[in-house]
């Protein structure tokens, strides 16, 4: 697996394939700087199986050393095989009882919506049919309000993914997010789930980010960042 995968080892799978796999996928905003606070709290509140997937974009913000270390997880960035010996990608949603898209960009939003599989996160996501699956966007409120966007929203939701928005387009506290994933694995209604495209453009020129999306007032870079768009 190499150094970016310790821990995913037969021991593991087995466990996953017992207990069930959560699956985190971290894409290019810089909420992704939250992901080891987002780890930390799963295994705080919902200990489990956890691998976290990140993007190339997702590593301009956060390192994977960290998640790994708040975590205590797996943290995978390319195609491989399977302790299965089945690609990864068919391993991990197999045994997955839940998806989790935290931050999701615009961008990944955009090639989630189209169908596409690019790398280890998008054909992740793209295998997961049946799953519970959760997308939390993180992004500037001008892109959040932007049709565009929205039409891609609608299309993830048409296709049976819940989108958690929220009128700025920044993304909630962790413990929110955490909330919401097994609201929504249980069967139940997310009930921080707050968007909506006229709220969106209603709240589009709200004021209080800098020019990289980021509100003034933000907490600790690792645990509740709340912030916009970069890359993928």
């Amino acid at each position: 697996m190499g150094e970016y995968a310790p821990g995913l080892d037969p021991a593991f799978a087995e466990r996953a394939r017992q207990e069930g796999l959560t699956v985190v996928i971290g894409t290019g905003s810089v909420a992704a700087a939250n992901l080891g606070g987002l780890a930390y709290e799963l295994g705080r509140t919902r200990p489990g199986p956890l691998v976290v997937i990140l993007t190339e974009a997702a590593g301009r913000f956060v390192r994977p050393a960290a998640v790994r270390h708040l975590g205590r997880c797996p943290v995978l960035g390319e195609e491989t095989t399977a302790p299965s010996l089945e690609p990864l990608h068919v391993w991990l949603t197999d045994v997955a009882s839940r998806l989790l898209v935290y931050p999701a960009s615009a961008g990944f939003l955009a090639r989630a919506a189209a169908g596409m599989a690019t790398d280890l996160a998008s054909t992740t996501l793209l295998c997961a049919t049946g799953t519970p699956t959760l997308m939390v966007p993180s992004m500037h409120p001008r892109m959040w309000a932007n049709h565009l966007v929205q039409q891609n929203v609608r299309r993830l939701r048409q296709a049976g993914i819940r989108v958690l928005g929220s009128p700025d387009g920044m993304a909630p506290p962790v413990e929110d997010v955490v909330s919401a994933l097994f609201d929504l694995s249980a069967g139940q209604e997310p009930h921080t789930e707050t968007h909506s495209e006229t709220h969106a453009e209603t709240h589009s020129g709200r004021q209080g980010h800098d020019h990289d999306g980021r509100r003034g007032d933000q907490c600790h870079p690792d645990h509740r960042i709340r912030a916009g768009e970069h890359s993928r």
